[in-house]
């Protein structure tokens, strides 16, 4: 056989002979498990048996106990004769070694040890009878009522169970004697177990088997053949009202050579499974391997940019699918890419308007801040120098933004001026004035700011950064008059940073979280929503970085970090 061949005849056979070798395990474990289970059915048939058997002796020793002549033999020499057909009867019937009628002095009136010996009570009687006849338990003197008590008792050897009735007299309150009957177990356990023994087949020697020993561990009852010696399930229990132990066992070797055989079966089956499946499989795959070494080649060339490679088969081929389903990918792919590449495009004009219609957005809302309060402050002379300020730099604002849209591919590749050593503080100013003085009517604008705060920065990037946080905080506060605030500083770590604060409505963590720096993410009927996060591209360009802490109902604060160099390397 060819190496393919037998490598397939491994595959297959390994997990079939494993689950053969699992089926006969659990087969002859529920074999055995299924054995047990009706080897304690026996002994809880046998013991239930035994017990309905003395049940009924005792309640048929009771009904002689309670007849008139019995109660009246006991004190009455003249009924004695009469009593025994009644207690013969009883003895007929019942599975009794000794019968015995005592009197109120506790004496044997009347007593039986066999069939054939039913004697009235002699006083000339020898030893042998009259150990024969051992005292009732002490109870039944003293017991009120129609009672039976009951005790398992081992005299000579012999084991049994002792029936003891109370004979009262004609009011019920006197005690004229007692009716004592021994059970013979032998009797008794012949009986129940030929019960069980009647549900079994014997033909099989697989059982029932029974034994029952005494509490010295004397064997007073088995069955007529023994088990073996070996693959024997056995069950036991104390039978408590007759003092022994019970043991039942059955031959289990019958039940596993049936699951056994069947286990062999199995392993047979299996074996011829993985020879059909390797044979199977090993067609199977030579019919496949002339087609999957093309759809390979082919393959290959694809994925080393040939996207425009078609693979052709036979339509008879096995691998004619993936031939199929490959070809399909790959005109897909082609298409992906041409979309692609126009997307791109498309989102490289759409990214450019949207950030240069931010930019322009910024500049107008500063010149309207100043043409709104123009008609009030104009006759202001530092209001005017102020203005003319504004409009100056608005004016150079909205010039870069021109120069921008002349130079598109710079303006979408993300670059920054490298960073310079910058004094935050006349930006900040600068910013304060454009954007925050012209409201201070209707706002406190409140700063604090040092001599100098020296950052590594972009200057123009910078200022728009403020400007940007500065008007957020204005609009936050809409119409409502509150504060604005702006503070910088070095921070604990020695850091220059700058903070700009409101007491508008504040923000939830939720919406801080998952939108406040998303690009195109805004709650403003008017907004963009690329603010925010340019002005967080713009810090992380410059090695910084930008905080935002909120409370709903009190405001906002926005907090920047930017690096700095050493003193002495300022120059």
């Amino acid at each position: 056989m060819r190496k393919p061949f037998l490598t397939y005849f491994l595959i297959c056979a390994v997990p079939l002979l494993l689950l053969a070798e699992l089926n006969y395990w659990n087969g002859t474990r529920s074999v055995r498990t299924t054995v047990e289970s009706i080897v304690e059915d026996d002994l809880h048939s046998f013991t239930a048996g035994s017990n309905e058997v003395l049940e009924d002796r005792g309640g048929s020793l009771l009904r002689t106990a309670i007849a008139p002549d019995i109660q009246r033999a006991t004190n009455d020499p003249s009924f004695r004769r009469n009593a025994q057909a009644e207690l013969k009867s009883e003895w007929d019937h019942g599975y009794f070694q000794r019968i015995a009628l005592f009197d109120r002095d506790r004496r044997p009136v009347w007593f039986a040890t066999s069939k054939q010996q039913w004697e009235l009570w002699d006083a000339t009687a020898d030893q042998a009878v009259r150990s024969q006849i051992p005292p009732p338990d002490e109870r039944v003197w003293n017991a009120q009522g129609n009672v039976l008590l009951e005790r398992p008792i081992e005299s000579g050897g012999n084991t049994g169970v002792e029936l003891a009735v109370p004979l009262h007299n004609e009011s019920g309150l006197g005690n004229e004697g007692a009716l004592v009957g021994i059970i013979d177990l032998k009797e008794v356990f012949s009986e129940a177990f030929r019960l069980v023994d009647s549900s079994s087949n014997r033909n099989d020697r697989t059982g029932p088997f029974l034994t029952v020993r005494n509490s010295s561990g004397k064997v007073i009852y088995s069955s007529e053949e023994g088990p073996p010696e070996t693959s024997v399930a056995t069950a036991s229990s104390p039978m408590p009202r007759f003092g022994v132990t019970a043991e039942v066992s059955r031959n289990t070797a019958g039940f596993v050579s049936a699951a056994r055989w069947w286990g062999v079966v199995g392993f047979v089956f299996a074996l011829l499974s993985a020879l059909i499946l390797a044979f199977l499989l090993d067609q199977h795959v030579r019919k496949r391997s002339r087609g999957m070494a093309r759809v390979e080649e082919d393959l290959s060339a694809i994925a080393h940019g040939d996207i425009d490679r078609r693979i052709e088969l036979q339509s008879s081929d096995d691998a004619r699918a993936i031939a199929d389903n490959i070809n399909t990918m790959t005109e897909q792919l082609r298409a992906q890419i041409a979309r692609e590449e126009e997307s791109r495009q498309f989102e490289s004009f759409i990214r450019l308007s949207a950030m240069l219609t931010h930019d322009l957005k910024n500049a107008i809302e500063g010149l309207s801040l100043t043409v709104t309060n123009m008609d009030r402050h104009f006759d202001n002379e530092q209001f005017r120098i102020d203005a003319m300020k504004g409009l100056t730099n608005a004016t150079d604002k909205l010039k870069a933004i021109v120069a921008r849209l002349s130079r598109p591919v710079s303006s979408l590749s993300g670059e920054h001026r490298r960073p310079a050593n910058t004094d935050l503080v006349p930006i900040l100013k600068r910013a304060v004035a454009m954007t925050a003085e012209p409201v201070r009517g209707k706002h406190t604008i409140q700063t604090k700011l040092p001599a100098s705060l020296y950052a590594l920065a972009d200057p123009t990037r910078i200022e728009e950064v403020i400007e940007n946080l500065i008007l957020n905080a204005l609009e936050a506060m809409g119409d409502t008059s509150g504060t604005l605030t702006i503070e910088a500083g070095p921070d604990a770590d020695g850091a220059p940073s700058f903070a700009v604060s409101d007491t508008g409505p504040g923000m939830s963590r939720t919406f801080i979280d998952n939108r406040l720096f998303r690009p195109f993410s805004t709650t403003k009927k008017n907004g963009i929503g690329l603010g925010l996060y340019t002005c967080r591209e713009v810090i992380r360009a410059s090695g910084g970085s930008i905080d935002v802490q909120s409370v709903e109902g009190a405001g906002t604060t926005f907090r920047v970090v930017l690096p700095s160099i050493p003193h002495d390397r300022r120059n």
